[in-house]
């Protein structure tokens, strides 16, 4: 394979477990509601706090979720597209990710191994900064083309 393959996969796969993260964040929301409209019907009137503990915690538990799987998003769109903070972004995806056992520490795994490889280097590093080409006024013109040449004088100056 390729390494435009490779980083294509590499991108739909970050993006495939950020949006299977997010089902699955959605599905425990579903269940932690239904756990506190139970509780709540069951509850007597003057006794809420178990209900908004309930609450709280749940709150806590989707916003972290959100801030772990916001990278692999992101990280998911700049390989897709090449931008050249693909590979910043994608190590701090892949470290969020091996959090996840077993598909995220083999999402981890691919994407070390891609962006370290022989196949990243390829694709990422490149140099920081590389002069910009001259401008087109600094070119020679037609008629000084010949240069002038050092001549050395005939004889050494006497220094006595």
């Amino acid at each position: 394979m390729t390494a435009l393959q490779h980083n294509k996969i590499l991108g739909l796969l970050h993006l495939a477990f950020a949006g299977f993260s997010v089902l699955l964040l959605l599905a425990l929301s579903l269940f932690m509601l239904a756990m506190i409209g139970a509780m709540a019907a069951t509850e007597p009137q003057g006794e809420a706090f178990p209900v908004a503990l309930f609450g709280v915690v749940m709150v806590l538990v989707v916003v972290i979720n959100v801030l772990l799987v916001a990278p692999s998003f992101v990280a998911g769109y700049a390989f897709l597209k090449h931008k050249s903070w693909a590979k910043k972004m994608g190590l701090i995806a892949a470290i969020f990710a091996s959090l996840s056992f077993p598909h995220g520490s083999a999402l981890c795994v691919y994407t070390l191994w891609f962006l370290f490889g022989e196949h990243g280097r390829s694709l990422y590093d490149k140099p920081a900064y590389a002069l910009p080409p001259a401008p087109p006024i600094w070119a020679r013109r037609a008629g000084r083309e010949r240069e002038l040449e050092y001549v050395p004088p005939a004889t050494p100056p006497d220094w006595r």
